[in-house]
């Protein structure tokens, strides 16, 4: 028997606060796929997002922000070890 994981995955991206909304909504679309957090956004009104996730979830997240990249501007940020949570 495979023991669960202890941590969720975690990624840090940035986007357009205006596509915040229809980011919610695609990724609501892949059922299960991730959850995100804002953590505000800057002076040029882009907005960051904290995606976690099952860690075994992490090819279906990637092909989830590969597909939203052909709807709007999505900038991945680099994760550090230490923000895996």
């Amino acid at each position: 028997m495979t023991a669960a994981p202890t941590r969720s995955g975690v990624l840090y991206l940035r986007l357009a606060r205006s596509d915040v909304a229809l980011f919610r909504f695609l990724l609501e679309a892949w059922e299960g796929a991730a959850l995100f957090t804002s953590l505000g956004a800057d002076a040029q009104g882009r907005e960051t997002l904290l995606l976690r996730f099952a860690p075994d979830m992490r090819a279906e997240v990637m092909a989830f922000l590969a597909a939203a990249r052909t709807e709007f501007v999505l900038e991945l940020l680099p994760t550090t070890a230490q923000a895996q949570a």
